[in-house]
């Protein structure tokens, strides 16, 4: 017995070297899984906030899991999609049901926002600013300045603010994730006055409980429309956030308080952009409600609630970034039948509030399922196309 323990004793050793070995070798492993991880989701990790983790989980851990495959084409009506506008006349857009979620979109976001830096150079030529008016408290937007419309958000936060982010927080948050995929600044915006006043007034007050890797201020929010429409004059993006439909496109219709000659008509925060979406020197980036606007009508929004219809008139006429197509964010299998029907109605003059629109198509936005033009340079697009999470 006396002859046999040392041999245990180095049997024990051995194996517990190996353990030791095998803890090292485990744990080496996981931290390279984390760092690439990392490596990939870092802008996801470091912004992201209370239903943006939901998406996050959809989007990547049961990415091709969760909901139809991508491309979810036989959702649309047609199933073919919505007709693009030809040529030069695409505009460079980008729709999504859950912002920038997945690497894919946010590497989308950075090549539309690039090209639409670029075309909007080339159409101001030299004399091209990159700051806003110096002599004003306006910021400097640089080459790819973004401006960020929060209308849809502060409306659905007073109705559920368990879920919804106020706009001075938010506004921090979106600054920082677009400016680390290449924005060179943020304007933070509200469009409704008395939004904005209230807005304003809480955030002068609370400013400094701000997180502090927020990069939000006082100053976001208190702009004039003058200076709103200066903004988005330098801007080569604008982002619209989430949330309620039909108040942010009351809000983009509000003529802007601008000094006009004469008897001008002054133009909506919609007229200036859509305009330069048109034109391809502005990216349009929605999100949800973001994306329910650019279409044809936003009429596709009463599928949840018809609050702020009648603010609207009962008139849903949209941006038409996109004519002849709406748009259904948070798309689910079991929302086909209702989508059939809405686009029945679009077709043939029935759905109230909306002109008769034959060729009207309508498009499903699923979540991680981003949807745009990218337009190479040389290439001719015919469609829209969905961007599949790899």
């Amino acid at each position: 017995l006396s002859s046999s323990a040392p041999a245990g004793g180095r049997v024990g050793k051995r194996c517990s070297g190996r353990c030791r070995w095998c803890a090292i070798s485990t744990a080496l492993s996981c931290l390279v899984i984390m760092g690439l991880i990392l490596k990939v989701y870092w802008v996801f990790f470091l912004y992201a906030r209370k239903y943006q983790w939901g998406y996050f989980v959809e989007c990547t851990l049961n990415a091709g899991h969760i909901g139809p495959s991508c491309p979810p084409t036989s959702w649309n009506v047609p199933p073919s999609g919505c007709e693009a506008l030809s040529g030069d006349s695409q505009p460079l857009l980008m729709l999504t049901a859950d912002g920038l979620s997945t690497p894919e979109a946010q590497s989308m976001f950075t090549r539309v926002l690039s090209e639409a830096a670029a075309n909007h150079a080339g159409s101001l030529g030299e004399e091209r600013s990159t700051s806003g008016d110096v002599s004003t408290h306006l910021p400097r937007m640089g080459t790819h300045g973004v401006v960020y419309i929060c209308d849809a958000n502060y409306y659905a936060r007073l109705l559920d603010p368990d879920n919804f982010i106020d706009c001075m927080t938010y506004c921090g948050y979106r600054r920082d994730e677009l400016m680390a995929l290449g924005a060179t600044h943020m304007a933070c915006v509200l469009l409704d006055l008395a939004a904005r006043a209230d807005e304003t007034n809480r955030s002068v007050a609370s400013v400094s409980l701000l997180p502090f890797f927020s990069s939000s201020s006082a100053s976001d929010f208190n702009y004039t429309d003058t200076d709103i429409a200066s903004l988005l004059e330098s801007a080569s993006g604008v982002f619209v956030e989430g949330g309620e439909s039909l108040p942010l496109l009351k809000s983009l219709r509000r003529p802007l308080q601008l000094a006009v000659k004469g008897s001008g008509h002054s133009p909506s925060f919609g007229d200036l952009l859509r305009s330069r979406v048109r034109s391809r020197n502005l990216a349009f980036i929605g999100v949800s409600a973001g994306s329910v606007v650019a279409g044809e009508t936003v009429s596709v929004a009463l599928f949840g609630s018809d609050r702020g219809a009648d603010e609207l008139g009962w008139n849903f006429t949209a941006l038409q970034l996109v004519p002849g197509c709406a748009f259904f964010p948070h798309f689910l299998p079991e929302d086909e039948a209702w989508v059939q029907k809405y686009a029945h109605k679009l077709r043939n003059g029935l759905s109230v509030g909306d002109k008769l629109c034959p060729d009207c198509g309508v498009m499903a936005l699923l979540q991680c399922q981003p949807w745009g033009f990218e337009q190479a340079s040389g290439a001719s697009l015919s469609r829209l196309d969905y961007l599949c999470a790899s």
